[in-house]
């Protein structure tokens, strides 16, 4: 997708990426699966916002069905360890590891626009395993790890017990902006203008 756009200045029309006008006004975006250089891309640019400023709120607006866990985990890890106060926004649809994002935002700043979907699940594990039975079992115990970690981020953004989140998100759950709303994961579902 094209990006650039025209901005006119006293020098005439220069191109202009939208995305990182928006970043440099710390407006942050993650459309797609979260991949390393998606990861890599939000991690440095929420640091150097940080560096920046670090009382000023860096908005991420959050468009993605999920992605590989680590990188979920380490985007998660910087937006709690920086000062900036993080607000999420949901825009389109927060699945699986994408949900670590949203409800990962500080507490009061978690939105979500009205015709978004959020769904929940317990880690999904996609592997082809060809490999000997200490590696698989080593691998197994990794997915388990992680999938508690989820549920720990989760039982910390909606004030419930692991036992509950395990039981409720035991298949893949899906919630209307509103039902999000009531179990914690946001704190505002954000109305139309018009």
């Amino acid at each position: 997708m094209n990006t650039l756009v025209l901005e006119q200045t006293e020098h005439g029309d220069i191109p202009m990426d939208v995305y990182q006008k928006l970043a440099d006004d710390r407006i942050l975006f993650i459309t797609n699966d979260i991949t390393d250089d998606i990861a890599t891309d939000i991690v440095a640019t929420l640091l150097l916002k940080d560096y920046e400023d670090s009382e000023k709120k860096i908005t991420l607006f959050i468009n993605s069905a999920g992605g590989d866990v680590r990188n979920a985990f380490m985007i998660y890890d910087v937006m709690t360890m920086i000062s900036a106060p993080i607000e999420t926004i949901c825009i389109g649809s927060a699945m699986d590891e994408a949900i670590i994002l949203l409800a990962g935002g500080k507490k009061g700043m978690r939105h979500a626009t009205k015709n978004c979907v959020i769904a929940v699940s317990q880690l999904i594990n996609n592997w082809h395993m060809h490999t000997n039975l200490t590696d698989a079992k080593n691998l197994l115990d990794q997915f388990q790890s992680d999938n508690n970690r989820l549920v720990e981020i989760i039982g910390k953004a909606t004030g419930k017990t692991a036992k509950v989140i395990k039981e409720d998100f035991d298949r893949r759950v899906f919630f209307s902006p509103t039902q999000a709303l009531r179990y914690g994961l946001i704190d505002k579902v954000i109305p139309s203008n018009k």
